[in-house]
């Protein structure tokens, strides 16, 4: 009997040890300082981040403040390597995916005929339908959203060369 009470407290003090050390190490983990977002993605480095009521202002108003948008959360990014090759996210996270869904048809439905991007073309992409639109200069000539569980991606690249580009969405999409 005393052999079984032994065996008890052995094993209640091998799991307590087990169950600090996942915790201290959780702890001592560096918290990501660009929310949902990697430091490099390809060749290119975070140089800005917003999350917050700044990034909820930003992208409500990229949807012309619309009432029927209802978005949980925002995040916005901006990525660089070289003059040619920068990134911008903005990013939606709405309630359910149905609402993402929702809202990605609705701006799919709407995106050409603003006059400021040409009608979208649709691409698979990591088993995800991802539409691409060429912009006018003044709003960057590269342009690719999709939705992904909860949340919307609208990706702008500043870079000329499609493969380049359709790289980095496949790494975003496998990153974020």
């Amino acid at each position: 009997m005393k052999k079984n009470i032994s065996e008890i407290y052995l094993a209640i003090f091998i799991i307590a040890v087990i169950a600090i050390t996942v915790f201290l190490y959780q702890e001592t983990q560096e918290k990501n300082a660009f929310g949902i977002f990697p430091e490099k993605l390809g060749d290119m480095t975070i140089a800005l981040y917003r999350d917050g009521d700044a990034a909820m202002a930003d992208v409500k108003g990229l949807h012309g403040n619309n009432p029927d948008v209802k978005i949980e959360n925002a995040y916005i990014a901006n990525y660089r390597s070289t003059p040619a090759s920068k990134a911008k996210f903005w990013v939606s996270e709405s309630k359910t995916k149905g609402e993402a869904v929702s809202l990605l048809e609705s701006m799919n439905s709407r995106v050409g005929k603003t006059g400021m991007f040409s009608d979208s073309t649709p691409l698979n992409i990591e088993g995800i339908t991802v539409y691409f639109v060429s912009g006018k200069p003044e709003v960057g000539l590269y342009h690719y959203f999709y939705a992904r569980d909860k949340r919307v991606f609208w990706i702008q690249i500043d870079n000329p060369d499609e493969a380049y580009r359709l790289n980095f969405v496949k790494e975003s999409i496998k990153r974020i």
